[in-house]
């Protein structure tokens, strides 16, 4: 009996799974194609084959399905992540690790690439996502400061995590710009880090 009541439980998640992840590429899908302020609940629910009523079973709004899939992948942020690697590690070697495995890690997943294209092309989500970076820059202090032998209110430790969000966020907006392939972007904080760790001096060979 129990095997029996185990495997309807399997059948009704993986059912969920499915619908869900059916609204949100519909829902992706209307906001490359009409833009997401122009986009309702209604139509997304209609394209997904679904009511209304439960499209919100599964998301509290728009907004809460545009940041589904990368929140669920993203739980941790690039602090505590920072904070975990070898303490022998030089600041900038180990931020660009951890960037590059997490990119390596949601940019995997095709819906996540595409709610990261419609976010940072969409004025209201483009500032929302920039809060974020903002939030990452102060979880950063912390670690950035341990590693830099400093107290977390000294200004070096405040200076280095605020040019390292803003060299990922220039990135991540180059590569959006340019409408780059998704294998480009690791490429892409390749460069940058090698940036700050240049000085921005001239270029040799």
């Amino acid at each position: 009996m129990k095997k029996a009541t185990d495997a309807v439980h399997g059948l009704r998640e993986r059912k969920k799974e499915r619908t869900r992840e059916a609204i949100i590429d519909a829902a992706l899908d209307l906001f490359e194609r009409n833009g997401y302020d122009a986009t309702t609940v209604e139509d997304i629910a209609a394209a997904a084959d679904v009511s209304p009523r439960t499209f919100f079973r599964y998301f509290e709004s728009k907004l809460d399905l545009i940041m589904a899939r990368s929140t669920t992948h993203a739980e941790k942020g690039i602090g505590p992540l920072l904070a975990a690697r070898p303490a022998d590690e030089l600041l900038l070697d180990a931020v660009r690790h951890v960037m590059r495995t997490e990119l390596e890690q949601q940019l995997g997943d095709p819906l996540i690439v595409r709610e990261f294209q419609v976010m940072l092309t969409t004025p209201s989500l483009r500032n929302m996502a920039r809060e974020h970076f903002y939030e990452e820059e102060a979880a950063m202090v912390g670690p950035v400061a341990e590693r830099l032998g400093v107290g977390a209110d000294d200004l070096r430790a405040h200076v280095a995590a605020g040019v390292i969000a803003a060299a990922l966020w220039a990135t991540v907006n180059c590569w959006i710009a340019q409408e780059s392939d998704v294998t480009h972007l690791p490429g892409m904080i390749d460069e940058a880090f090698a940036l700050l760790a240049e000085g921005f001096g001239p270029r040799t060979g």
